[in-house]
């Protein structure tokens, strides 16, 4: 009776309009107050405290905030000019160079929505300038966007790590793999629609002077994640320490070196980071409510044992899994779902033969996926409001997209390997 009410009450809710953070907390507050576990209201305010009480979670608005620092930094277009010379000369260049440049930027904000958007401003413009159709400009940009939440430093995966117990720096070296993978398939779909429909390229040959002067500008803003990475690795410092870490190579890089970031530029950055943390850490707080009653009233363990009772073998298992993370992720942002699924999805996963960083990237990939599928992908209304076009034109073009998006995860399914061997080789 208290997971239909949960469940129910949750659903009115979000259907009505109501705020996902306060759908959550409404579908709490409705179970304890008609199910089977009545508790009194305290209880429900200690939970919500306590689901914010994780040392983890300091990581987030610092790493948000060194994100929102090298944007106003000038680093994007640094980037861009060392990706337009590797990639330029390609048929239909211009899109590789796109998603080079987001795989490099979402490393440093960690975030799919801050990646887009930064990306989309840049780039949609110059690709219109030199030929390119300005839905396919917009599509491969929303697509390219979500490498923000794979490339470490990552948001997402941190929350994931938060909620399931699981090494937030392993999953952050776990990351890097997938990362590539999800990046060099979305290259190649761009090349091939470039050479399909012989988009415009660069002409002439590489200037390598020109090159090693534009790579050595871009080099404080592209080592970021590496030493970030490379000082969670070597346990110089811990999770939380590496996000505080990120925001002083942040100031140093944009204040000192490129001398682009100016103390006018630290309370708008400050302003943006708060205001993202709020919607995360709202929705992280009233999750652990949510999750307790659903692990009281045996929610994961039922789900596990009506999937075991189909019989239908560890692979089939992991593809309703996946099912289920893509139908989900059509309607509700990564975090939201994030939150809800793992308790319930994680054990199912485990108990089909998965590894847990595995488990974390197919998670994260799948939920990602959903960010430049409509109705409600985020990515697609970033995209569509910088280009100002409409989402079915958008809609179209990312049809490749999603296919190498569904091949990428079916590699990281198939081979372990791809999310367990670097993790294990460093010692996670």
């Amino acid at each position: 009776m208290t997971v239909i009410i949960l469940i129910a009450a949750f659903l009115i809710l979000l259907c009505a309009g109501v705020p996902i953070a306060w759908s959550i907390a409404g579908g709490s507050l409705a179970a304890l107050a008609l199910g089977d576990f009545p508790m009194p209201p305290t209880w429900l305010a200690q939970q919500t405290i306590r689901g914010a009480d994780t040392a983890s979670l300091i990581a987030i608005p610092l790493f948000l905030f060194a994100g929102e620092l090298m944007n106003r930094g000038g680093l994007t277009h640094r980037i861009m000019r060392v990706a337009e010379h590797l990639f330029g000369h390609f048929r239909g260049g211009l899109g590789l160079v796109n998603v080079a440049t987001a795989f490099v930027y979402g490393g440093l904000t960690g975030s799919a929505t801050a990646d887009t958007s930064t990306v989309a401003k840049v780039m949609i413009p110059i690709m219109e300038k030199m030929g390119y159709p300005r839905d396919f400009a917009a599509a491969v940009t929303a697509a390219s966007g979500t490498l923000g939440i794979v490339v470490p430093p990552s948001v997402i995966l941190l929350l994931y790590g938060v909620l399931t117990n699981t090494s937030i720096g392993g999953l952050f070296v776990a990351g890097i793999v997938p990362g590539c993978l999800l990046a060099l398939v979305f290259m190649f779909t761009a090349w091939v629609i470039g050479v399909r429909e012989n988009f415009p390229r660069l002409e002439g040959r590489i200037d390598f002077p020109q090159f090693w002067r534009d790579l050595w500008r871009a080099l404080p803003a592209m080592c970021m994640p590496v030493f970030v990475l490379g000082a969670i690795v070597v346990g110089f410092v811990t999770d939380t320490e590496a996000a505080g870490l990120s925001v002083v190579y942040a100031l140093l890089a944009g204040g000192v070196f490129y001398r682009e970031l100016s103390w006018r530029d630290i309370i708008p950055a400050i302003v943006e980071s708060v205001a993202i943390t709020g919607s995360v850490m709202i929705i992280m707080a009233v999750a652990v409510p949510f999750g307790w009653l659903l692990t009281v009233t045996q929610v994961p363990h039922m789900a596990a044992a009506w999937i075991t009772s189909l019989h239908c073998g560890p692979l089939v298992t992991v593809l309703l899994v996946i099912l289920l993370l893509k139908v989900v992720g059509f309607w509700l942002d990564l975090g939201p779902a994030m939150i809800i699924l793992a308790p319930i999805l994680v054990p199912i996963a485990k108990q089909a033969g998965l590894a847990p960083y595995q488990i974390g990237l197919i998670f994260t990939l799948t939920l990602g996926w959903g960010l430049f599928t409509p109705p409600v992908g985020s990515n697609i209304f970033v995209v569509c409001n910088v280009a100002k076009i409409d989402i079915g034109p958008v809609s179209r073009r990312l049809i490749p997209f999603w296919i190498a998006t569904a091949f990428a995860i079916a590699l990281l399914v198939l081979f372990p390997s791809l999310t367990e061997w670097l993790p294990a080789l460093l010692g996670y």
